[in-house]
């Protein structure tokens, strides 16, 4: 029961960093111990189970087939996770945009303290460090950075753009450093998307589109991921920590643009939030060892 009401709580924390445009969520599963087994439940979901799925609700399939597929899912994991995160994206829009309305600074610079952690993490799990593969470290810094430099566009979302808005954000959600709710500012849909889920009974067809793209690129990007990381671990794993650092600089630049308003007591409080956001990762692997060895 344990280990599930932790599972809950990481996808809790993945449901409010994929709030938040500079923070992912894929960074939070990575940090948490949970990235890899995420990529595999994901893929799970093949494409046949799809057809099975739907030749069975139009009485033309067989009960047997779709159970077989049913068997090779990582059903209770996803499950619990996936409860964690849409709690708090629906609960937590309306938390997370009061936090970031009036107390920006100090919600970014709790998250930067995660997501610098994170680096070492990451790193940690690296066992081959030649030349290539630190070159592909410096490939993903540049990567990481370029979306620093990107700016929003200001569009009139439709039904087909917001399909493809959630097929591009769900994909950026699972490479740790590159912040869903970022690609949704930069394509013009993340106040209409928070919109959106404030008023979900009048925008059901916005989300179920936004839900489609979204599956569609989950699909996608996580038979992506595993494929690069049967290829080569490390090298995956050091574009990927590239990426984080680089992105790093998204709640940087928003930090430094208003720390000319700040004063002694504000950047006091934002260091300690710092602290707190490298403390709480710190306790968590902790804790995920001690579950570990139990």
């Amino acid at each position: 029961m344990k280990d599930k009401i932790l599972l809950f709580l990481k996808g809790v924390l993945m449901g409010i960093c994929d709030l938040i445009p500079g923070i992912s969520g894929g960074t939070i599963a990575f940090i948490t111990g949970i990235y890899l087994r995420l990529i595999n439940a994901v893929k799970s979901f093949s494409f046949k189970l799809i057809y099975d799925l739907f030749k069975f609700l139009i009485g033309k399939g067989r009960y047997k087939d779709l159970r077989e597929d049913i068997k090779k899912l990582d059903l209770g994991f996803l499950i619990v996770l996936l409860l964690g995160i849409f709690s708090a994206i629906f609960l937590g829009s309306r938390i997370i945009k009061f936090l970031l309305d009036n107390y920006f600074s100090y919600t970014l610079c709790f998250f930067i303290g995660l997501i610098l952690v994170s680096c070492f993490i990451i790193f940690e799990n690296i066992k081959n460090h030649n030349w290539k593969n630190i070159l592909l470290g410096v490939l993903g810094f540049f990567a990481g950075v370029l979306f620093c430099l990107l700016a929003p566009v200001n569009v009139v979302p439709s039904l087909k753009y917001v399909f493809i808005g959630g097929f591009f954000a769900i994909s950026a959600m699972f490479l740790p450093g590159i912040s869903g709710a970022f690609i949704l500012l930069i394509m013009g849909l993340y106040e209409f998307m928070i919109n959106v889920l404030h008023n979900l009974s009048s925008n059901l067809n916005y989300f179920i589109m936004f839900v489609l793209g979204a599956g569609l690129g989950a699909l996608i990007i996580s038979r992506t991921i595993s494929f690069l990381f049967r290829k080569d671990k490390c090298k995956t794993l050091y574009f990927l920590l590239g990426l984080v650092i680089g992105a790093l600089g998204i709640p940087l630049k928003k930090i430094y643009e208003i720390s000319f308003e700040l004063n002694v007591i504000d950047i006091g409080i934002m260091f300690i939030l710092f602290l707190g956001g490298i403390l709480l990762v710190i306790v968590v692997r902790k804790y995920e060892k001690i579950m570990l060895r139990d």
